[in-house]
């Protein structure tokens, strides 16, 4: 399996309003708790795969990586029910977890270390900038689908031409999901505080992050 793989996937899940509103500590709450749900049983998965030596073939890295994923984020966007969009943050953290353990068994455990502490870093300064520089967020959503869309067509490209690499493409990634969490955290004090909008934006959020550590790991 490539140590590419995950890159480039994203979603957005904040058009949903809702009337079931929570107060923003409690909004904040669920977001923190999801989020740490998702990461953390996506890095033990990650060590139980490597523990069981789980190779994935084409038919895994389709199923775990494109098709029960897809379906939980189609899952979390359309239902407005808290606990279906739980399953479906569920349906994307949990097999990419299997997968990641893979990817990172190629690194020293050094390697990983930083690359998480790094992206753990600028997740957080990203998160920050986005809640107190509304006002710059606000206007680099176009741009941020766009450049997105061109960095899919890139990975697409490498698919069929292996040789072909640009290192500056990994850069450009790690700027585009560094500003990208960020972005999504300045949707997030956007939008009505329910329960069920606070589990979509991890949805967002955790996919962010994922593609940003793999970046990062791959420089290492």
């Amino acid at each position: 399996m490539g140590k590419n793989s995950f890159q480039t996937v994203s979603t957005g899940v904040f058009n949903r309003q809702g009337t079931d509103t929570v107060s923003a500590n409690t909004f904040y709450f669920v977001m923190a708790i999801t989020l740490a749900w998702g990461l953390g049983i996506t890095a033990y998965l990650a060590h139980y795969a490597i523990q069981i030596g789980f190779k994935p073939g084409w038919l895994e890295v389709i199923v775990f990586g494109l098709a029960i994923p897809i379906g939980g984020i189609f899952l979390s966007v359309k239902s407005s029910n808290p606990l279906l969009s739980f399953i479906g943050y569920n349906m994307i953290a949990i097999p990419f977890g299997f997968l990641l353990g893979p990817v990172v068994n190629h690194y020293s455990p050094d390697a990983v270390r930083n690359a998480f502490g790094i992206t753990a870093g600028i997740s957080v300064a990203m998160g920050i900038l986005g809640t107190v520089y509304p006002n710059f967020f606000s206007k680099i959503g176009g741009f941020l689908f766009a450049a997105l869309l061109g960095l899919v067509i890139v990975r697409v490209i490498q698919i069929f031409i292996p040789g072909l690499n640009f290192t500056w493409i990994d850069y450009l990634a790690a700027g585009i999901f560094s500003l990208y969490i960020g972005y999504d955290m300045y949707r997030a004090n956007q939008i009505p505080k329910t329960i069920d909008n606070a589990i979509d934006i991890c949805v967002d959020l955790y996919l962010d992050i994922i593609n940003l550590f793999l970046i990062v790991l791959k420089k290492k």
